[in-house]
């Protein structure tokens, strides 16, 4: 990250005023702004070698933490009272007012990262936004998932999960989590869509019937990746019944185009990806929304 600005502590403030703790990486000649919304259990320092090759490129970025993870989270875990969907409903809504505030002249757009692109439906204010990138975005169903690993993660949602459940009152990283340790209810609402096959929105969870799925009208491009046991083409298409409106492009990619073995689920955000992945990503916000605004 050669020459690229120190990541500046930034306070988001969602609607039910819960604060969240971010990073904004500052362009030095910007021309957009980026959300950047992270995967479940990841943390916002995951993002940042990435988020400072877009402040390179022109862009504000911000990366956070969501409620009940990482340095967003209450004390104790077990009484945390965040589920998933407070995540697409309050947090992704602030990381993009925030954005929208500190730069109102310059263009907004998204970058999700699995589950941070599956909830994009659910923000109040994603019209805001002129273009969506989804990176390994796509329905949780286990069955979609490729096997073996959809055997793993049938095994955490009815062993490892709910036995952590009893024991510690959230779920922390073990033989089946490496991710960040779970509120109680983030796990169990993540399970319940997970061993769900209804169409992601209302239909899987009554928590998103004020969403607005079909009102996402903006490009919105969906990259999968070959070797992804999550984000499979079907889980992929299953999720994108859900953005009828929306104007999608998708992109697939082989390891081997990007000169690698393995991508999977998160290597797109591996550094190594600097001239290739990270550079295509950018190249289409730009076509998209790095214009002023008029």
């Amino acid at each position: 990250m050669s020459g690229a600005a120190l990541p500046q502590p930034l306070t988001l403030t969602a609607e039910d005023e819960r604060e969240l703790a971010a990073l904004l990486l500052p362009a030095s000649a910007a021309r957009g702004a980026l959300a950047l919304n992270g995967a479940t259990g990841f943390r916002r320092e995951f993002y940042l070698k990435f988020a400072a090759y877009c402040a390179q490129r022109g862009y504000h970025t911000v990366v956070y933490d969501y409620r009940g993870i990482g340095a967003s989270k209450r004390t104790p875990l077990a009484g945390e009272s965040a589920r998933m969907s407070d995540w697409g409903r309050l947090d992704m809504p602030a990381a993009l007012e925030s954005l929208a505030q500190h730069f109102p002249h310059l263009p907004l757009c998204t970058l999700g990262h699995s589950v941070g692109g599956q909830l994009i439906g659910c923000m109040p204010n994603q019209a805001r936004a002129r273009a969506h990138l989804m990176i390994a975005a796509s329905t949780g169903y286990w069955r979609r998932q490729r096997v073996p690993f959809r055997y793993q993660a049938l095994l955490f949602w009815k062993l490892y999960g709910p036995l952590m459940l009893r024991r510690r009152g959230y779920v922390p990283r073990g033989l089946l989590w490496t991710g960040e340790p779970l509120p109680p209810r983030v796990f169990l609402q993540w399970r319940s869509w997970c061993l769900n096959s209804a169409p992601f929105g209302a239909a899987l969870d009554a928590d998103m019937r004020d969403s607005g799925f079909a009102a996402v009208r903006a490009p919105l491009l969906a990259w999968g990746f070959s070797d992804d046991p999550i984000a499979t083409p079907a889980a992929v298409e299953a999720l994108l019944v859900s953005y009828p409106n929306a104007r999608i492009e998708r992109r697939w990619t082989r390891p081997a185009e990007a000169g690698v073995h393995a991508i999977g689920h998160y290597g797109f955000f591996a550094e190594r990806h600097r001239e290739s992945l990270w550079r295509a990503a950018l190249d289409w916000l730009d076509q998209r929304c790095a214009s002023p605004l008029a």
